[in-house]
């Protein structure tokens, strides 16, 4: 069910990672401009272009001149998701910071259940009823949901459902190690090491109509696990030589 939102926002940043989603873009970035006015008073949508080398960047351009609310910003090779993520942030100037996918497997409407909840949290993190994904996918969304958790214990339903809404004022000063598919895991495990609590909820997903999906390719999922081991040994290293010093 979509909440009736009785107040909006007073700012807020969308962005969306963009990486070849030429059949998607369009109908997206519309939707979001019927659907973010409805939940804050300024807004801003951030198009995070990771070197798309089909027609992407070009109707992004296309749709900017059409609507000023419209911002684009390029990568001029593909950085991968982590970067996307980093870049969107540091971008982002408004209160609130929300970001999703740009493959169309999320309704933008249920924001609004977001919206509702910051008025008592500041980090709103969604969770896939169930992931509408053939099993290689979702096993292997599994087996990497396991390893954070058994490397810093984050224990959220979703660790990486692209749907989730921040005060930005949480995200700006964040140092992150990664730049992979791991990003979004580092925040929330940065996050709650400062005391965040979350407000998980719960978030359709759809069947991708159009577009190539790129999570599950093995050299991205060995690059996050990758950057997960070193995060986690830095981590470690440096609480030892802390210790050492007391």
């Amino acid at each position: 069910m979509i909440a009736t939102v009785m107040k909006k926002l007073r700012s807020l940043s969308v962005f969306f990672p963009v990486y070849n989603e030429e059949a998607n873009l369009e109908v997206l970035i519309k939707q979001a401009l019927r659907i973010v006015p409805t939940l804050a008073h300024q807004y801003e949508l951030l198009i995070i272009n990771d070197g798309s080398t089909d027609a992407s960047l070009s109707i992004a351009k296309k749709l900017q001149s059409e609507d000023a609310h419209i911002k684009i910003y390029s990568h001029q090779s593909n950085k991968g998701y982590g970067e996307v993520l980093k870049t969107g942030i540091k971008k982002s100037q408004y209160e609130w910071i929300f970001w999703t996918d740009s493959d169309l497997q999320f309704d933008l409407a249920e924001l609004a259940n977001f919206v509702e909840a910051s008025t008592q949290y500041d980090a709103i993190i969604g969770y896939r009823k169930k992931r509408a994904e053939g099993f290689k996918r979702r096993l292997n969304a599994n087996l990497f949901k396991i390893y954070i958790d058994l490397l810093f214990r984050i224990h959220v339903k979703d660790i990486d459902c692209a749907f989730k809404l921040f005060k930005a004022d949480l995200l700006k000063n964040l140092k992150l190690n990664s730049g992979s598919a791991f990003t979004s895991a580092e925040i929330l495990y940065r996050l709650k090491k400062k005391g965040v609590k979350f407000k998980e909820i719960a978030v359709t997903h759809y069947p991708r109509l159009y577009g190539q999906a790129t999570g599950a390719n093995f050299k991205i999922i060995i690059k996050a696990c990758w950057q997960a081991l070193t995060t986690y040994l830095s981590i470690k290293f440096s609480s030892l030589k802390s210790k050492e010093r007391c």
